[in-house]
């Protein structure tokens, strides 16, 4: 049979652990909404090695899915308490 080393998994776990870092880092200090609440997300993430990160860093972070209504934080900056596209 195969087997797998130690050697050969330690930068898939190293990748892993950075990953599950880097998005409990940002589901802890935003301050946004959020599709899911962030203890779920926290849950997800840590559960769900690699597909919960990836879904939070695709559906939070880059904006793939939206509540109706909103505008992606990317395309907005907020001046005196209007939403202005950026570039117009």
């Amino acid at each position: 049979m195969f087997e797998i080393s130690l050697t050969m998994a330690l930068p898939l776990i190293i990748i892993g652990a950075l990953l599950i870092a880097y998005c409990w880092y940002d589901i802890a200090r935003t301050d946004r909404p959020l599709l899911v609440p962030k203890w779920l997300w926290a849950v997800l993430v840590l559960v769900l090695v690699p597909i919960g990160p990836i879904a939070y860093l695709s559906f939070e972070k880059l904006g793939i899915l939206q509540t109706p209504g909103s505008v992606s934080e990317e395309l907005t900056t907020k001046m005196g308490g209007n939403l202005y596209f950026r570039g117009h």
